[in-house]
């Protein structure tokens, strides 16, 4: 693999990751020479674009978007604005809290490169001290969803929950702008929505990885995104 990832832009959706976004990026940036990083803000009430702006003084490859002022809210919409800001032939998008590993990065851009299809970094292993209701409701969005990918008959994956995914820039746009209908800006699946809206023939390449728990910090998922998923499934 090039040591060079000057092709690639990861996009990191933040809203309060004050613990998590600095331990982030020094593992990106030291791991990944050129890599560009959108760290796309959802309107933080801490330190998030103090410390990113931080990096950003130094490297000119990182960027904050403050969407603070933003209508819309939503990891989703969070993500698509920062796609919109890159010029880069790639996009990986990760979480800010580090549960996804930043290592598989380089794996992920790996597979874009030599296959040129969507990659998806898949829970192989779940060790994140979950209660058991997050369990089942976790269990029970999986499985509808898939059931409707199958009716459709669109690309699936054994992860198609996963907030970890790189795809080729032009090809996410152009999806986004042909389909943003059947989106739901305010959730927070926008892989479920592009695997609804991708062709039926396209290939999926899954990377395996084993999702830990936050090391700071508390989920964001609420009973309303959960109700956003549900729809999500119907549109």
């Amino acid at each position: 693999m090039s040591s060079i990832y000057s092709d690639t832009t990861v996009i990191i959706p933040t809203l309060n990751e004050t613990k998590n976004i600095g331990r982030l990026l020094d593992i990106i940036l030291e791991l990944y020479p050129k890599i560009s990083v959108v760290v796309a803000d959802d309107g933080s009430s801490d330190d998030t674009e103090k410390i990113v702006n931080r990096y950003q003084s130094s490297n000119q490859r990182i960027k904050f978007l403050n969407r603070s002022q933003e209508n819309i809210h939503g990891l989703t919409i969070s993500v698509i604005d920062g796609v919109r800001t890159t010029n880069t032939k790639y996009v990986v998008v990760i979480d800010g809290d580090l549960q996804h590993p930043p290592e598989k990065i380089g794996e992920i851009i790996k597979s874009l490169r030599e296959k040129d299809c969507l990659v998806v970094g898949v829970r192989e292993k779940v060790i994140a001290e979950w209660l058991f209701y997050r369990r089942i409701m976790s269990k029970a969005a999986m499985l509808f969803g898939k059931m409707i990918l199958f009716i459709r008959g669109k690309p699936r994956c054994k992860d198609i929950l996963s907030g970890f995914f790189g795809i080729q820039k032009e090809k996410i746009i152009k999806i986004v702008n042909e389909k943003i209908d059947k989106f739901e800006p305010e959730g927070y699946k926008i892989l479920f929505d592009l695997l609804k809206n991708l062709p039926k023939n396209e290939k999926v390449e899954e990377i395996p990885y084993s999702f830990g728990n936050r090391y700071y910090g508390r989920s964001k998922i609420s009973k309303r995104h959960i109700w956003i998923y549900f729809k999500s499934l119907f549109k």
